[in-house]
């Protein structure tokens, strides 16, 4: 017996935009029901303690003139490469000051200087300080929980595993709660606020849940996705299977990158003083990798010796212990495609942040992701609002969902698809990295359909197996569909490098 719960507008995911998209829909005056796989802001990428805090773009006051909302909007346009959607950008800088004012509203506080004007800071690709700094991230984290808790919302602890559709459009989803008990969520409106997938990545900067299943569902219903394979990948410090920011500033003192012999990396692989001096700088100016200037050839030869299996290790005249160099999967720039309400190419269903594709492009300025979940996040709530206004019923169904079709008495299976979990992981963190060719692609396609040619004969035993099923699963869908995207784009851009037509694609 599945327990049944009806809603007016169903959110899943409660980081930052699914937090604003609640916050929105409640002031509409419907019933919101946030649905969330952990305690409300302290998991997904939004609240994750490797940041410490927020950037966030945007224009206030007296800065909105037509000249600076102009400027704002050409440097996402140009930063992302012809990638991003124009009218999706447009929304993000006309609306990015308003939303900040939010926040203000809520409580967040932001970092000032002595004279108490709010410090401004360049994002990552920008040469403009437009960025603002949260102060504190237990105020960020206090003043959310505040706003929800004054909002008609209601929260409840739980997993997505599957979207409702009938007629062509979304109804809600089905649902484990924390307690292992399956819920059928009936929406009028839903609006996916999920996250990332950069836990389909062996090392990555999110929580392993973060393993693209917004993305997985919207894929299995008919929604579109979009820009998929610009994928921001840091350089990362590995300790173990714990991964942190790399300092990038640190590659301005010789000897800082060692290969397995160690040899200073750059060194050797950058011979020119003066090139390998432009390469530092550029490096300087994004945490990101990116082939859109010289900074690619540092990464691309830490990526290289890795590859040949000889780590690189990070050297420091502060610590004697050597730590190794990767690169770690950060963020999606593409994912659920949206039109200006944020709703999805299936009616009824609406996403924004991470889970959201169209106002990134191959490269994103940094904070701008922020920016987008606090202007999409509103308008998929005040919209999704809007049309739960206009729907007097959600159509009735008795059908049991897809996924419990796959339910099989196979209560020994975990350590299987753990296994498969790796594996896939794996396969993806090899071929579909920072460097990509058609090969390599090909080889990743043809490994993910026989790891999921084997999770195909598994099912799930009961609430606390599908956890792990759907992840798998997840895992394998989204793999294959940037496996694709990759495929589709055989030009170097952005963060999209391709060692078989590298000479295409640098902007120097």
């Amino acid at each position: 017996m599945i327990d049944q719960i009806t809603t007016e507008v169903l959110i899943i995911g409660a980081g930052a935009a699914g937090i604003r998209a609640a916050l929105a829909a409640s002031e509409a005056g419907v019933e919101v029901i946030l649905l969330n796989n952990g305690a409300i802001c302290a998991s997904g990428s939004t609240f994750s303690p490797i940041t410490k805090g927020w950037g966030i773009q945007a224009l206030i006051g007296k800065e909105r003139t037509q000249q600076n909302l102009e400027a704002f909007y050409n440097e996402i346009v140009q930063i992302g490469l012809g990638k991003s959607n124009s009218a999706l950008a447009g929304i993000l800088v006309e609306e990015s000051g308003p939303r900040l004012e939010d926040l203000i509203s809520y409580g967040i506080r932001f970092k000032k200087d002595a004279q108490g004007n709010m410090i401004r800071v360049k994002g990552c690709f920008s040469n403009f300080k437009r960025a603002f700094l949260t102060k504190d991230f237990a105020n960020l984290k206090q003043s959310f929980q505040s706003a929800l808790r004054r909002a008609n919302v209601k929260i409840v602890s739980g997993t997505a595993v599957d979207l409702i559709t009938r007629a062509d459009a979304c109804w809600g989803c089905l649902a484990v709660t924390a307690a292992f008990e399956p819920v059928k969520i009936t929406a009028k409106s839903t609006i996916m606020t999920s996250g990332g997938g950069a836990g389909i990545y062996t090392n990555h900067l999110t929580g392993d849940k973060a393993c693209g299943t917004g993305y997985h569902l919207a894929h299995q219903v008919g929604g579109e996705l979009t820009n998929l394979e610009f994928i921001q990948f840091m350089l990362g410090i590995k300790k173990r299977s714990i991964c942190c920011f790399f300092p990038t500033s640190s590659l301005q003192t010789p000897g800082t990158l060692l290969d397995s012999y160690g040899n200073d990396l750059l060194n050797k692989t950058i011979p020119s003083a003066d090139f390998r001096l432009q390469a530092v700088e550029n490096r300087q100016s994004h945490v990101p990798f990116s082939c859109r200037d010289t900074s690619y050839l540092i990464d691309k030869a830490i990526a290289e010796e890795n590859r040949e299996g000889g780590p690189i290790c990070w050297n420091t005249p502060e610590d004697s212990s050597l730590k190794e160099v990767v690169h770690v999967a950060h963020a999606f720039n593409g994912g659920i495609k949206i039109d200006e309400k944020a709703e999805s190419t299936l009616p009824g269903l609406y996403a924004a942040g991470e889970a959201a594709a169209g106002p990134h492009g191959a490269d994103r300025i940094g904070g701008c992701m922020m920016t987008a979940t606090q202007v999409f996040g509103e308008r998929a709530g005040r919209f999704a609002a809007q049309r739960a206004k206009n729907i007097k019923q959600c159509p009735y169904t008795n059908e049991k969902p897809p996924i419990f079709k796959l339910r099989k008495k196979a209560p020994d299976q975990n350590s299987s698809i753990n296994r498969l979990k790796k594996d896939a992981c794996s396969t993806i963190s090899k071929h579909v990295m920072i460097l990509r060719n058609q090969e390599g692609l090909i080889r990743c396609r043809k490994n993910l359909q026989q790891i999921q040619q084997e999770a195909d004969t598994f099912g799930w035993w009961d609430m606390k197996d599908l956890s792990a099923f759907l992840a798998l699963h997840s895992i394998l869908t989204v793999g294959r569909l940037v496996t694709d995207s990759a495929l589709a784009n055989p030009v170097s851009i952005g963060s999209h490098f391709r060692t078989d037509s590298p000479a295409k694609s640098i902007i120097s």
